[in-house]
């Protein structure tokens, strides 16, 4: 007999949203320096393994300021300037990642903040996005971002202040 944590699926795709409440020069690993400007950035990225690789792992682990620094998106979550706003996930065994960041370049007018940020085991332009301003701010970003995802599936949403 199999257990709960087993039939759960701890797997999937999710998009972080991020406020940059000012500019800043930054050095984004090997792909060199960038000027973060005010605004609204999203990430999104696979978490397809399990414990903190899982997808609440992911989530978690981007949400937190104090970390080692391993992926472009990392960069960012450590300056004081970012701030995390919400997410939106699906949960899936499929790689999803570069479908539904697709989706966000065409219908969030989704920008690489840098060619290749948090893009480097694929072939998209980046994850790593700066997405228009919003008028409606946070709120009205996150019920686009969930549109977007219900397309592949049941969005899960979080909000965070």
């Amino acid at each position: 007999m199999s257990s709960y944590l087993s039939q759960t699926i701890l797997k999937g795709t999710y998009t972080i949203l991020l406020i940059c409440s000012e500019p800043f020069r930054l050095k984004l690993g090997s792909l060199g320096y960038v000027k973060v400007k005010k605004g609204y950035f999203v990430y999104t990225g696979s978490a397809l393994g399990p414990g903190s690789v899982s997808l609440e792992g992911r989530i978690n682990r981007h949400r937190r300021r104090s970390k080692n620094v391993r992926w472009h998106i990392d960069y960012l979550t450590t300056r004081r300037e970012i701030h995390t706003r919400g997410s939106v996930s699906i949960r899936s065994r499929a790689r999803l990642e570069c479908l539904i960041n697709t989706d966000i370049i065409k219908k969030l007018r989704g920008c690489p903040l840098i060619e290749r940020a948090g893009a480097s085991d694929c072939k998209c332009r980046g994850h790593l996005l700066r997405v228009r301003e919003q008028s409606s701010g946070v709120a009205d970003l996150i019920d686009q971002l969930s549109k977007i995802y219900a397309a592949f599936g049941v969005p899960i949403t979080q909000r965070y202040s």
